[in-house]
């Protein structure tokens, strides 16, 4: 990377992360907000009746699932939204008519993203993890988990930012595909108490391993090999980051 690739990226990425920042009321308190609300029905009011999941006191076990699923759909929603009102409003011809390369977008988009994510699913570990009863067992692993996750969805947020023409379009990915696939990715519940072919069918969803990887760090329990789990998502992360860079270099619907 030239020096002046860099600043370039360092300048935009800036653009998004005071993006971020000032619009805190929409980008940050929402999901925390949310966050503590699934805490406090799931883990206050049905923990006192479920106690414990494999053994793990239930609000300890909803916990970790509840940061993946505030980082996936947060760095999703900037980057899908960001990049979709500058391709409407039309001054993402400012951003292509500068020299940064394709994977130079779409690092400076996606840092909004995994600022908005990590942001509020720190707030929100902060705020609860003092209350856990088990305390944190592996935090490299809860850091690793969470910042594929990141990646993951921020990468998915530049793709569909590129593809949906319409505010129908955004919401259908948002509320179609992105919002099950974290109610289904065992947030709430063990794959193991689950009947074939659902437990079967929850092992493809790549947030499953994600949610299992940072439970595994919380609470030391998983249901898939730590390493597997990472390795999965990992390769998710790359081939979304790759879909999106080909498609910047494309200018697949960026250029008239």
């Amino acid at each position: 990377m030239t020096a002046g690739g860099a600043r370039g990226t360092a300048a935009l990425a800036e653009r998004e992360l005071r993006r971020v920042l000032s619009l805190w009321t929409q980008t940050v308190a929402p999901p925390v907000l949310t966050a503590f609300v699934f805490l406090a029905v799931f883990g206050g009011a049905l923990g006192s009746r479920i106690r414990n999941v494999e053994g793990v006191p239930y609000r300890d076990f909803v916990l970790p699932g509840l940061l993946v699923m505030t980082v996936a759909s947060q760095a999703f929603a900037n980057n899908s939204t960001s990049l979709f009102q500058a391709r409407n409003e039309g001054y993402v011809e400012d951003v292509l008519s500068s020299p940064l390369r394709p994977w130079q977008l779409v690092v400076a988009y996606a840092s909004g993203g995994l600022l908005r994510g990590w942001l509020a699913a720190a707030i929100v570990a902060a705020v609860a993890t003092p209350f856990s009863e088990r305390g944190v067992a592996d935090a490299a692993v809860v850091v690793v988990a969470l910042l594929l996750t990141g990646l993951v969805f921020a990468g998915a947020g530049v793709i569909t930012g590129l593809w949906a023409d319409t505010f129908d379009r955004h919401a259908f990915v948002a509320n179609l595909v992105i919002t099950p696939l974290a109610l289904v990715g065992g947030v709430f519940y063990s794959a193991r108490s689950l009947s074939e072919p659902w437990a079967t069918l929850t092992r493809f969803d790549p947030l499953y391993y994600l949610v299992d990887a940072a439970r595994a760090g919380f609470t030391g329990f998983h249901e898939s090999a730590v390493w597997l789990s990472l390795l999965v998502t990992a390769a998710v992360a790359a081939a979304t980051f790759a879909t999106a860079v080909a498609l910047v270099a494309r200018g697949w619907r960026l250029k008239p």
